[in-house]
């Protein structure tokens, strides 16, 4: 699993050409270039703003999920999110969608030391317990996140058997199997952020205060997102994290380590390729993972 070529030319000319034509009133503030996202190439634009630009076509349709949904969203939790501000449009070359949003400064979850981010627990649940309210029935739902754990097992045995010489594919493959018998999520389905990763999470100063990257915000089963607290805590912190989520059933906690297995699986093929703060969360997760099934 590799990081996504970009399908097109994101660079300063073209940024600031779009910023004359569609918001002249911003054009003369200060740009640059800050990361390649998976999906999205991101600009700072003055102190208070961020330019969002999808970097492939697979990526519009996250965009747009995110310029309609996250400022409902928004209003539900505490923490920073990056609110559209202002939505763009295809032009000066430039094919799709875009956006200018709120900046939130602060340092990406992955690139902090997950063993120690045990004083996160109870934020990272508070936020959760936040967006996990009853969906409306015209939210978005999504094929890969908020699903039952069986629709992903073809994808997870084949990333499983690329890392057959990097991780206990043997064991993983159990504990999938063990995961994939849970009782279904049977409640109505709730709002999901969809990629509640270390990277999609800001701190400073050692402090939780922002979750970036929204586009896969869905309706489904919460266990898709509590997955990132195990792969965002060292183990001792989860009881914190859990009894702050407040209401993790037994069924839910067995397709949370799935979901985490899934995901765990997934940053370790994107450290080893393209990412390696990733691969660090990949076996803290897996890790934590087969420890939580072991306690229960």
């Amino acid at each position: 699993m590799s990081w996504p070529a970009a399908e097109v030319d994101i660079n300063a000319p073209l940024v600031g050409a779009l910023l004359r034509s569609q918001f002249p009133h911003l054009s003369e503030l200060d740009c640059c270039h800050v990361a390649e996202g998976f999906d999205n190439s991101l600009w700072r634009l003055g102190v208070d703003l961020a330019i969002r630009l999808p970097r492939r076509e697979a990526a519009v349709a996250l965009m747009n999920n995110e310029l309609r949904w996250l400022p409902e969203i928004a209003r539900h939790v505490s923490l920073r999110t990056p609110l559209p501000l202002l939505a763009g449009v295809p032009g000066d070359g430039f094919p799709w969608p875009w956006s200018i949003t709120s900046w939130i400064d602060g340092v990406a979850g992955d690139e902090i030391d997950l063993d120690t981010n045990d004083s996160s627990a109870r934020a990272l649940a508070t936020f959760l317990r936040e967006i996990h309210v009853d969906a409306p029935p015209d939210a978005p739902r999504n094929p890969f996140r908020g699903v039952a754990l069986a629709t992903r097992s073809d994808t997870f045995k084949e990333r499983l058997t690329r890392l057959r010489d990097v991780v206990d594919d043997v064991a993983l493959r159990e504990l999938w199997e063990d995961c994939v018998k849970a009782p279904a999520w049977t409640s109505p389905p709730r709002w999901l952020h969809g990629d509640f990763h270390p990277a999609n999470t800001l701190y400073r100063d050692g402090e939780l205060v922002g979750v970036i990257d929204f586009g896969d915000m869905c309706a489904g089963d919460p266990a898709t997102d509590l997955a990132g607290g195990l792969m965002s805590l060292p183990f001792g912190s989860l009881d914190d994290f859990f009894g702050a989520y407040r209401f993790v059933d037994s069924a839910t906690l067995q397709r949370t380590i799935g979901w985490a297995v899934l995901f765990g699986v997934f940053m370790v093929s994107l450290g080893l390729e393209s990412r390696p703060t990733y691969l660090g969360v990949g076996e803290l997760t897996l890790g934590n993972a087969t420890q939580l099934a072991k306690s229960l």
